[in-house]
């Protein structure tokens, strides 16, 4: 596992650190580099998160102030097997760049509507036992039918942090291996996005779905 930087929680408290030694000092030069925080670090790679705390090492060090950065917990610490670099999206997975962006074609209705075959007979083995419990997919949408919608039990809690919402750390990958287990299950189809329909009364229409 390598070390990218801390973990939010963590990151945000040697900013507040390094600031305070900054104003001591006089403000002299300019502020500790921000921690990629919130959207800011749901938004970036691993490649950024890195290079940004490598910048506040060298912005502590110069200002004699490295202890506060070095001064890290094992648990306080952001670790990966292999850095991201892709530009990341609104849900934590790669973001397609206009650059390189290659036009999708719309699949015909059949294969469409075989993809939504397998992944309803399929689905507990798509996703793991828990989350098969508490979701079902529903339906296809967008022009070219890269939107996957999934209904979702209201009451439960999936692991990456909520149904319209990336938790911060790394609970967040799992969202993304959801997508990927899916995409591989309904290839060659493609899906870019999944929508979640928290449903309040779960038990009754899963009741419904089985009559």
């Amino acid at each position: 596992m390598k070390f990218l930087c801390p973990h939010p929680r963590s990151w945000i408290r040697v900013h507040t650190a390094l600031t305070k030694a900054w104003e001591e000092a006089g403000r002299q030069g300019s502020p500790p580099p921000a921690p990629l925080i919130l959207a800011g670090w749901c938004c970036t790679n691993d490649l950024e998160k890195a290079q940004r705390w490598q910048e506040t090492v060298i912005w502590a060090r110069g200002h004699n102030v490295e202890r506060f950065a070095a001064d890290l917990r094992e648990e306080d610490k952001y670790c990966v097997e292999e850095f991201t670099t892709y530009d990341v999206g609104p849900f934590g997975g790669p973001m397609y760049l206009p650059w390189s962006f290659d036009p999708k074609a719309i699949p015909d209705a059949e294969s469409v509507k075989a993809a939504l075959s397998i992944l309803l007979k399929e689905w507990p083995s798509i996703v793991d036992s828990k989350l098969a419990g508490m979701t079902k997919p529903l339906r296809f949408s967008g022009q070219k039918k890269r939107r996957l919608v999934v209904k979702a039990n209201a009451e439960q809690i999936p692991s990456w942090g909520g149904w319209n919402h990336l938790a911060q750390g790394e609970e967040r990958r799992t969202f993304t291996r959801l997508r990927s287990a899916i995409n591989q299950a309904i290839a060659p189809l493609v899906v870019d996005h999944i929508d979640f329909e928290p449903s309040t009364n779960w038990a009754e229409q899963e009741e419904d779905d089985g009559e």
